[in-house]
C-alpha cells in the first residue's frame, strides 16, 4: 500500500536534538507486520530555526503538523491547551490541533536520587553518550569557569561505585557508618550534572523526543 509522506516542520533552538529526531524518523527499522516508532517514509521531516519559525508564523502560511522543541518563543500560551500524552521525570509533550510540544521542568527533579532515577531510564535509550555522561568540573569553577569541564561517563562511575564498596569491605569499615561520604564519592557525576541546569534541561529533552518517537509520534503526524 502506498501512502503519500505527510510533513512535519521540527522547530528547535538546539540543532543536535532536531537532528536526534529526524534521524530517528529516517531510520528504516520497522518490520514485517511491526511499525517502530513512525512508519518508514512515511514522513518528510523539515527542521526550522526559532527565527525561521517565527517569520513563517507571521506569513501565516503553515499547514503541517509542527513539533516545538523546548522553550521556543510563544509554546508558552500552547501549553495549558495541549492534551498531554506523556510525563515523567518532568518531561512532558502532548499536541493541539497541528502543534505538538516536548517541554520540561528541571525543577520537579528535586534531589540527586531523582536525578539518578532519570539519568539510569536515559542510560538506557539511543541518546548521544556525550548528552548522557555527567559533567565533572575539574575544582569548583567561577562563572567564567563553568564551560571549562571534563565528563566522566556513566561506566566510570559505577566502577568507582563498586571500588569504594570493596574498599569499604578490606579496611573493615561499616558501610552503614560510611553511607554520606559513599554516597557524595559514588554519585559526583550525578550531582554535578544535577547542578548543571541546563545540562539536566538538554538531557531531559533528549528523554522527551525518544519517547515521542517511540510512543506517540505516529498518532500524533495522523491525528
Amino acid at each position: 500500500m502506498f501512502y503519500e509522506p505527510k510533513t512535519l516542520i521540527i522547530v528547535y533552538k538546539d540543532e543536535m536534538l532536531a537532528n536526534q529526531m529526524k534521524k530517528l524518523i529516517e531510520t528504516k527499522d520497522d518490520t514485517d507486520g511491526s511499525i517502530t516508532g513512525t512508519r518508514d517514509n512515511s514522513i518528510n521531516v523539515v527542521t526550522w530555526t526559532e527565527k525561521v519559525w517565527l517569520a513563517n508564523k507571521k506569513a501565516g502560511n503553515i499547514t503541517s503538523k509542527v513539533l516545538f522543541l523546548g522553550n521556543i518563543k510563544g509554546v508558552d500560551a500552547l501549553i495549558p491547551v495541549l492534551d498531554i500524552k506523556f510525563e515523567r521525570h518532568g518531561v512532558r509533550y502532548g499536541w493541539a490541533g497541528n502543534q505538538a510540544v516536548i517541554y520540561v521542568r528541571p525543577s520537579e527533579i528535586k534531589s540527586i536520587e531523582s536525578y539518578y532515577a532519570f539519568h539510569t531510564e536515559l542510560e538506557s535509550l539511543p541518546a548521544p553518550q556525550m548528552v548522557k555522561d555527567a559533567v565533572k568540573p575539574k575544582s569548583s569553577p567561577t562563572r567564567n569557569e563553568e564551560s571549562e569541564v571534563e565528563t566522566i561517563s556513566t561506566n566510570e562511575a559505577k566502577g568507582f561505585v563498586a571500588k569504594s564498596k570493596g574498599l569499604l569491605k578490606k579496611t573493615g569499615e561499616s558501610i552503614g557508618g560510611a553511607v554520606t561520604d559513599l554516597r557524595e564519592k559514588a554519585f559526583v557525576f550525578s550531582e554535578e550534572n544535577f547542578k548543571s541546569k541546563k545540562a539536566m534541561e538538554r538531557q531531559m529533552l533528549f528523554f522527551g523526543v525518544i519517547h515521542l518517537y517511540n510512543e506517540g509520534l505516529e498518532t500524533f503526524v495522523n491525528s
